[in-house]
């Protein structure tokens, strides 16, 4: 009761507290400093950025006061491979379509999904798109980047593409957001895919991350638009892969590119201190959907034994841990990852839960 009265203890409560708040605007002045050094590194024009990123088979659906970056690939009619069944019979009569939802991780975009695209868009429709805030989408005219605001803006993208019930797959933050939809929106998903996906209110690995440590101070994030982004992405991305040799320059540059388009490095901080921690999690065990949980054992920024918890807590789930790969094992490994997905896909539609 003494210290709450502002005894020894609150004084050094408030002693913390200053030494905190001096830590920061050290780290700040510092920053500040690197900046004036380095030279600060300007947005790049969207324009340039749409052809060099943007080409065809890139979309740009107007929705919310911005235009959302998203392609649709597949054929008009498709099934799984594999034996035939009834649900992947009438796929081939066009009335009835696979169709997958792709969702990019923090400081990623569509591109991400590019290997499975590939590799999936033979056999079913394909949905990705570049979430508020990254990617040529750009930063929201709300500025809300809360996981409450991010599921309904999907709610309205989905409408907007003319998706009716489909399997929704989500990595890291993209996970986040793919299990909330599915537990809003359990009549719309057929299947869910979570791929090392965010999830629990721990201390997870993702606070590794320079970048993402940095956005969460205002004043740093706000410095951060003016900071060279090559360096913080490429030692990102060499925490993300196991294997830092698949870390190309061509991979840097494209991730280095699309967090200059004009507003993206802001929203990074808004979005990176809209949700500081996942919170839903106890209603997974709600969630009555059939699920896929891959997760690269290397993973150094969600550790593997979230996923054995994803998989308790979920009914009905399958878990595929992969023993080489990172936080990102639909880039490092597309064949082996996209293989399982189609493999879980196809077993599902014999069981009556194909996407549609």
């Amino acid at each position: 009761m003494s210290a709450a009265r502002g005894g020894p203890g609150a004084r050094s409560g408030r002693t913390g507290v200053a030494t905190a708040a001096l830590r920061r605007v050290a780290l700040a002045a510092g920053l500040a400093a690197l900046a004036a050094l380095a030279g600060c590194q300007t947005d790049l024009p969207l324009a340039e950025l749409k052809t060099r990123w943007g080409g065809p088979p890139s979309r740009y659906l107007p929705m919310d006061g911005i235009e959302v970056h998203w392609r649709d690939e597949g054929p008009a009619t498709a099934s799984l491979p594999g034996p035939p069944d009834a649900l992947a019979a009438r796929a081939g009569t066009g009335t009835d379509v696979p169709a997958i939802l792709l969702l990019h991780g923090t400081g990623s975009s569509l591109h991400t999904w590019d290997g499975w695209a590939e590799r999936l868009s033979p056999h079913m429709r394909v949905v990705r798109l570049d979430l508020p805030g990254f990617g040529l989408t750009g930063p929201h005219p709300s500025g809300d980047y809360s996981a409450a605001a991010t599921v309904d803006f999907l709610e309205r993208f989905v409408a907007a593409a003319g998706l009716g019930r489909f399997a929704i797959a989500g990595n890291s933050l993209g996970g986040y957001y793919a299990w909330r939809f599915a537990l809003r929106h359990p009549e719309r998903v057929s299947a869910l895919v979570l791929v090392d996906a965010v999830g629990y209110p721990v201390e997870q690995g993702a606070s590794r991350s320079t970048a993402m440590r940095l956005a969460r101070l205002p004043v740093i994030s706000e410095l951060m638009r003016f900071l060279p982004v090559e360096g913080l992405i490429e030692r990102s991305l060499r925490d993300t892969y196991a294997d830092p040799r698949k870390v190309t320059p061509e991979l840097v540059e494209r991730y280095a590119d699309l967090m200059r388009r004009p507003g993206n490095r802001i929203a990074f901080g808004d979005r990176t201190r809209a949700d500081p921690r996942p919170t839903g999690w106890e209603r997974l065990t709600e969630l009555r959907v059939p699920t896929l949980i891959l997760w690269g054992a290397q993973d150094e920024w969600v550790p593997p034994s979230n996923a054995e918890r994803f998989d308790r807590d979920i009914p009905d789930s399958e878990l595929r841990i992969y023993p080489d790969l990172g936080h990102l094992p639909m880039e490092e490994d597309p064949d082996t990852t996209a293989r399982d997905v189609l493999r879980f896909l196809r077993e599902r539609a014999r069981s009556g839960g194909m996407p549609r």
